[in-house]
């Protein structure tokens, strides 16, 4: 192995070893147990997202079962592969095994990153494929070999299973061949056939929509284009939440990449740039009707942070050197303390503030409640209930081993809904009302009886995370009117 190659895989080793360590000290957080619960009820599609991320888990799941090592697994593995196709990239930029090394190591260092490369969602998959989507369509521009259309409709359709935003690639990947005039190969009879794999490739997502009355798509499109109501506060919010999120120094140095680069003439830093800019103003335009998710525009972060690395460390000019160096260096800081917090958590955080509120308890909190429900010597059947699907998706994850009925009482539109396929009614249902969602059960269903079944209250350092109070409605009959 050339010795380039071995300093990488040495990098991404260490990076990868150190998740692994820190996965199974924290429970799964609210994505992270819904795309394990895709592998439990494996389908063709999900409302809330296309199926690969189910499907990766699922071999994993069927074969080795659950917990939370085996289910950051997938996520690990994938990012370590993220990492070596950004080293082969930036080796196409800079021509220097050592500059690439070091871009790839700032990348590493982003706070974001290492949670899409610990907790697999649908985004962990996209970035995997960015890469050899470029490498692709910058061969077909020099090469125009028949094996690259296949492989692009390849590319395409995978990442047409693995998230809707994908279809965000396809205009400015044309625009490429339109900037190159290539025009043979966008109307090359390769190029349609390349389309019509990658639709092949997402038919599954197709056929559940089509059954399921387009619940996907209409759901999808209501989550992008909301309510205007909140505009530009939204809008700051959302960039503000990205520049926390990928360190506010890898934040700058991802866009000081992308306008350095926008006058570069390499073929990969120009399909770069095409793609940075649509997944950027398209996350930014809709962010003035909802809030972006910080990982949302992940795409734009991947590629510029190595590409901003690069610039930055080759500039004649001493401070953005040592810019980049402070910024990184305080990065990997900060992120080896947030892994060792998430390991040991020391910090006595006041009483319910803890970050882990979403993240901690939830064993205790099911095996409580399976004591409840044995206890309850009743003959109708018993099922446990909960307020919103963020807290439905951990009590579902955490309940496999005891196999109650579980419900998530709300009423917006979600997977659960489809999930859920019994009725409610003439069960005796165990509320698991926390400090942060609960229902007055009294008050507001009709019940045969109402009664207490006792209060979890669970603690770090001394200082309360959270607080579950067991209410049981006996022989629901429904909401009061």
């Amino acid at each position: 192995m050339p010795k380039a190659d071995l300093r990488i895989w040495i990098l991404i080793g260490g990076f990868s070893v150190i998740r692994l360590i820190a996965a199974p000290f924290f429970g799964l957080g609210v994505d992270e147990a819904h795309y394990v619960l895709y592998a439990r009820y494996l389908d063709w599609s999900y409302l809330d997202h296309p199926p690969l991320v189910g499907w990766l888990h699922a071999p994993f799941y069927y074969v080795f079962g659950t917990n939370e090592f085996l289910a950051r697994l997938p996520a690990v593995l994938l990012f370590a592969g993220t990492s070596w196709c950004c080293y082969r990239f930036m080796l196409r930029v800079t021509q220097s095994a050592r500059l690439s090394l070091v871009s790839v190591f700032a990348l590493n260092c982003s706070f974001m990153f290492n949670a899409l490369g610990l907790m697999l969602l649908p985004d962990s998959i996209l970035l995997l494929l960015v890469f050899p989507l470029i490498f692709t369509a910058v061969r077909l521009a020099d090469e125009k070999r028949p094996l690259d259309f296949l492989w692009l409709g390849v590319l395409l359709g995978l990442m047409g299973l693995a998230k809707y935003t994908a279809i965000l690639l396809v205009p400015p990947l044309l625009v490429f061949f339109v900037l190159k005039k290539r025009y043979d190969i966008l109307f090359s009879p390769y190029m349609f056939l390349a389309a019509a794999v990658a639709l092949l490739m997402i038919t599954p997502v197709v056929y559940w929509n089509a059954v399921h009355d387009f619940a996907s798509f209409k759901y999808q499109g209501a989550h992008v284009f909301g309510s205007l109501t909140k505009g530009l506060e939204n809008f700051f919010v959302s960039l503000a939440a990205q520049f926390g999120a990928y360190s506010p120094f890898l934040f700058l140095v991802a866009v000081y990449g992308f306008f350095r680069a926008l006058k570069a003439r390499e073929d990969e830093l120009r399909l770069a740039v095409l793609f940075g800019a649509t997944i950027m103003i398209f996350f930014l335009a809709t962010s003035v009707s909802e809030k972006t998710l910080p990982h949302w525009p992940s795409i734009f972060y991947l590629l510029f942070i190595p590409v901003g690395t690069f610039f930055l460390v080759t500039s004649a000019v001493r401070w953005k050197r040592n810019f980049l160096y402070l910024g990184v260096g305080l990065s990997l800081l900060v992120l080896l303390l947030i892994y060792v917090e998430l390991a040991c958590k020391f910090v006595p955080f006041p009483d319910y503030r803890s970050p882990f509120r979403d993240i901690y308890g939830y064993p205790e909190i099911l095996a409580r409640a399976d004591e409840a429900v044995k206890l309850n010597s009743s003959p109708r059947s018993k099922g446990l209930v909960v307020m919103n699907w963020t807290m439905g998706s951990r009590v579902m994850y955490y309940n496999l081993p005891y196999g109650h009925d579980v419900f998530v009482f709300d009423f917006r539109p979600d997977q659960f809904d489809i999930w859920q396929t019994k009725a409610m009614t003439g069960y005796d249902l165990l509320f698991l009302n926390t400090h942060f969602d609960r229902l007055d059960v009294k008050r507001f269903l009709r019940c045969d009886s109402v009664d207490a079944a006792g209060v979890l209250d669970l603690e770090i350092n001394g200082k309360k995370v959270n607080s579950v109070e067991y209410v049981w409605c006996r022989n629901y009959q429904g909401i009061k009117k």
